[in-house]
């Protein structure tokens, strides 16, 4: 009997994905916008806290998202080897595998060579 496996995540991760992703852009954007550029300098980091705090806020929601997502996806998904493999087994069944078998080496004795050899040879003579 087939094993059923469900892989418990959010129904809206992509909008979270989304979302995450434009908050770290526009909190990038007021850390661009901010005193520490406009100077040149990271002495004015206490001027710019909020923007800094923001984009330290967002990365982290946006790698624990695409974290969660991974963990949770890669726990339920057997590498694609051995899916591979268990796909071939199943669809390799009794009959087909003696068909696929491959059949044993007969060996010929020099006598019956000759024979098959001087055949063909005579045959070949008969074709004008």
């Amino acid at each position: 009997m087939a094993k059923t496996v469900e892989i418990k995540i959010a129904d809206d991760i992509e909008f979270r994905a989304i979302a995450n992703a434009f908050g770290l852009l526009i909190a990038s954007a007021g850390l661009v916008a901010g005193e520490m550029v406009r100077q040149r300098s990271f002495e004015y980091w206490l001027d710019d806290i909020v923007p800094l705090l923001f984009v330290c806020w967002m990365a982290f929601r946006l790698y624990r998202n695409f974290l969660s997502t991974m963990n949770a996806y890669l726990d339920y998904v057997p590498p694609p080897s051995v899916a591979r493999d268990r796909k071939i087994r199943e669809a390799l069944k009794s009959e087909q595998a003696a068909v696929a078998q491959i059949s044993a080496k007969t060996g010929y004795s020099e006598e019956q060579v000759a024979a098959e050899v001087a055949k063909r040879i005579s045959a070949m003579k008969k074709k004008p």
